[in-house]
């Protein structure tokens, strides 16, 4: 079913966004400024990375077996979601915090830890884009036109950024941990 394969391209693509917002709620609590051309350049890297990684899924998927594909995309999805739930529960993070998507925020901010410069922005989208890459590869997309794709991955990934900055300018650290639930949708989405 056509309409099926887009929502479910769209919640993908959502709960994907959701290291993004986590993100820019690590830089709005920090009050950390974040300019629109970091903020673009984050967006426009890590919905280009998901983009190209769904196209080369499509093509890679086409040369696996069906019941290999399903089960590929189910273990990524599921380990995904693993990772997700890690990262928003801190007491299964070591003493130095561990790879979270908050220590990889402000481990890449180091020039002037008041603003965000656009290398900055850069790297903070590769690191984001992990994820984003390995569903990307395992899922595959429906068939939309390329550009299309891009603009909604990319659409998607700045307003979550930015809605988690403005939500951690506004919320205390005590709300931050909203991350479990993109743990909690990969999961469905894996089963």
């Amino acid at each position: 079913n056509m309409t099926f394969s887009y929502y479910f391209l769209i919640l993908l693509v959502v709960v994907l966004s959701m290291d993004a917002f986590a993100a820019g709620l690590s830089y709005g609590m920090d009050k950390v400024t974040v300019p629109f051309l970091s903020l673009f350049i984050i967006a426009l890297l890590s919905g280009g990375m998901l983009t190209a990684s769904l196209l080369a899924g499509n093509f890679l998927l086409g040369f696996i077996p069906e019941e290999v594909t399903k089960g590929l995309s189910f273990t990524v999805l599921f380990l995904l979601s693993l990772y997700k739930f890690y990262d928003a529960i801190p007491q299964l993070h070591p003493k130095n915090g561990g790879l979270t998507t908050g220590n990889i925020s402000r481990k890449v901010n180091k020039e002037d830890k008041a603003i965000l410069t656009c290398r900055e922005g850069a790297l903070l989208a590769f690191a984001l884009s992990v994820d984003n890459i390995s569903a990307g590869l395992c899922t595959g997309t429906v068939s939309l036109p390329t550009i299309i794709l891009l603009l909604l991955t990319t659409a998607i990934h700045f307003f979550a950024f930015r809605l988690g900055l403005l939500t951690g300018s506004v919320l205390s650290r005590r709300s931050r941990r909203l991350t479990w639930l993109g743990g909690a949708v990969l999961m469905l989405l894996a089963f």
